[in-house]
């Protein structure tokens, strides 16, 4: 339901950063920079809260968020290793954008910035496949209001999450669970692939009047009309970002 473009405006906003908040960040950035590559075992927690300046519990945390990323395991015998590129969570990509550098064999950041595009697109209209037809009457309210907003809002960071909230009001009144949550998880992984990259996402010229029609067809119960259009409009946009992009890919 996006489009990304360059950001020049907005400044980040602070977020409170924790001792263990840096500690990971710290952790993450050097596994995905390769100071510490693959098979090789971090420093005993000992000496790594040392060199960190960080309790003991605090690295232990931030381990152990690393390790829900496949970052990073506990061998016997061998201490905390460090896994390999392959066995990466898909949350790794944000910090892959921001410190990444890939290896000959790798793609580049340019080429995993569209793939996510190709992967999100895949994720949104397979939801709506699924969703389409189940809305009652009336059940597009929720996502007109949020239209609204991330509308008023496109010119902002803000939109991006507004405009996940469209379909997330979408298939909320389909009563489609497993898929809000899955929204909810491309959301989160999606905005910090493209912010750190310089990238904000931004709603197209179009993006009232497509959307309109999109809930009205739901409305009308056509759900499969609905869907070719969102389908159209998400492929249209993603091809022109992919364009965009070709410079870094």
């Amino acid at each position: 339901m996006v489009a990304i473009a360059s950001v020049d405006s907005d400044p980040p906003t602070e977020i409170e950063v924790t001792a263990i908040d840096a500690v990971f960040e710290k952790l993450l950035a050097d596994i995905v920079r390769g100071v510490h590559p693959a098979g090789t075992r971090l420093p005993a927690e000992r000496e790594l809260s040392r060199q960190l300046g960080a309790s003991r519990p605090t690295l232990r945390e931030a381990l152990r968020r690393l390790g829900e990323w496949n970052l990073v395991e506990p061998r016997r015998g061998s201490g905390i290793v460090v896994r390999a590129y392959r066995d990466w969570s898909i949350e790794v990509i944000g910090a892959y954008m921001r410190y990444g550098k890939p290896a000959a064999d790798q793609p580049t950041l340019g080429r995993i910035l569209i793939d996510m595009l190709a992967m999100r697109r895949a994720v949104v209209l397979e939801v709506i496949r699924l969703t389409a037809s189940r809305v009652p009457k009336g059940g597009t309210q929720g996502a007109r209001l949020a239209m609204s907003r991330a509308w008023s809002l496109r010119d902002s960071q803000s939109y991006a999450r507004e405009d996940f909230e469209v379909m997330r009001q979408i298939v909320e009144a389909a009563k489609f669970t497993p898929g809000l949550w899955l929204l909810n998880r491309v959301a989160d992984i999606w905005i910090d692939a493209a912010a750190a990259l310089r990238f904000a996402v931004r709603a197209p010229d179009d993006y009232v009047a497509v959307h309109t029609k999109f809930f009205d067809l739901i409305e009308s119960g056509d759900g499969d009309g609905a869907c070719e259009l969102m389908a159209r409009y998400l492929t249209r946009h993603d091809e022109h970002t992919a364009r965009m992009l070709q410079v870094i890919a």
